[in-house]
């Protein structure tokens, strides 16, 4: 390819970045209730527009929060991908604003369990049935957090390895009317040493390297219930090359493995999980439910 083409090339890849920015853009300054600059402003809602002029119209305050948190995260991440590419693989951010925007995408997942629940009675009862939800990699807290705020009955333990993001969790834990019912705890989900506690648990498989997720599913399962309900979230496939390669080198590049539905059922199907299925609450989001049975005591 010619340098000609190539600089053609980077100018179209380039528009796609800058449309995301325009529509982070736009999000924020409704957000803050900003009006800014009268021509950036213009121009900006005529960005959103040519996309598709309904495309903010049904989006309510917090579901733009989440969104503008996953604009922002994949912003960071991508500066650092291009400012440290020799890096090891690793979720060693420290940047309060990646943590942050990562834990406002991740409220969303409160949402997708909630669909989940409303095709599933037995789930649906345990969220509104006194008990204790285990959130296994609790970031910056705003998962953990909105699930004590949308299930009421529940008390929340979350577990992360990551101090820094545990500081950040529990500086926004401080700040909500919920803290009574949330304990953080700095934790490898692999060392979890509860048993039988929980009603349901969240776990975040992209996060979960190859070598740690056996223990990881093996401690939830031992910490579950008897009926107790594991989801295990999952980027699903996309319809086109590059853009899985492109999620697995986020998966990777953030220390996580890029596990499939299949090989996440069949590790929940070996260690005695029931009623094992997959469920896309909304895009870009793959659930993969299982139950231990009732009346289940297996030992590790």
């Amino acid at each position: 390819m010619s340098f000609e083409a190539f600089l053609r090339q980077l100018h179209t890849l380039n528009s796609s970045l800058e449309t995301l920015a325009a529509i982070g853009a736009e999000l924020r300054l409704r957000q803050d209730e900003h009006t800014g600059d009268a021509g950036v402003r213009s121009l900006l809602q005529n960005v959103v527009h040519k996309i598709d002029p309904t495309i903010l119209d049904e989006i309510n305050p917090s579901q733009a929060q989440s969104a503008l948190g996953l604009i922002r995260s994949s912003f960071r991440q991508a500066m650092d991908l291009l400012e440290k590419p020799e890096r090891a693989p690793g979720w060693v951010y420290e940047d309060p604003v990646v943590l942050d925007s990562q834990g406002q995408a991740s409220r969303l997942m409160v949402r997708g369990i909630e669909t989940a629940a409303g095709q599933r009675a037995d789930l649906a009862a345990k969220l509104q049935q006194p008990g204790m939800f285990l959130d296994a990699g609790a970031g910056a807290g705003w998962l953990t957090i909105e699930a004590a705020q949308s299930w009421p009955a529940l008390n929340v333990v979350a577990v992360d390895p990551w101090p820094p993001a545990l500081d950040l969790a529990r500086k926004n834990l401080a700040q909500s009317s919920v803290a009574a019912r949330v304990e953080f705890r700095l934790q490898r989900i692999e060392e979890l040493t509860d048993e039988a506690v929980f009603a349901l648990a969240w776990l975040p498989a992209p996060f979960i390297g190859e070598e740690a997720m056996a223990a990881a599913l093996e401690r939830v399962y031992q910490a579950l219930r008897p009926g107790g309900w594991l989801i295990v979230g999952l980027y699903p496939p996309t319809p086109d090359e590059l853009g899985q390669i492109l999620t697995k080198l986020r998966i990777v590049r953030s220390g996580g493995h890029p596990w499939t539905a299949t090989e996440i059922g069949e590790r929940l199907r070996t260690l005695g999980f029931e009623s094992i299925e997959t469920f896309s609450p909304m895009p870009p989001v793959l659930f993969v439910l299982g139950q231990r049975a009732e009346g289940t005591n297996k030992s590790s």
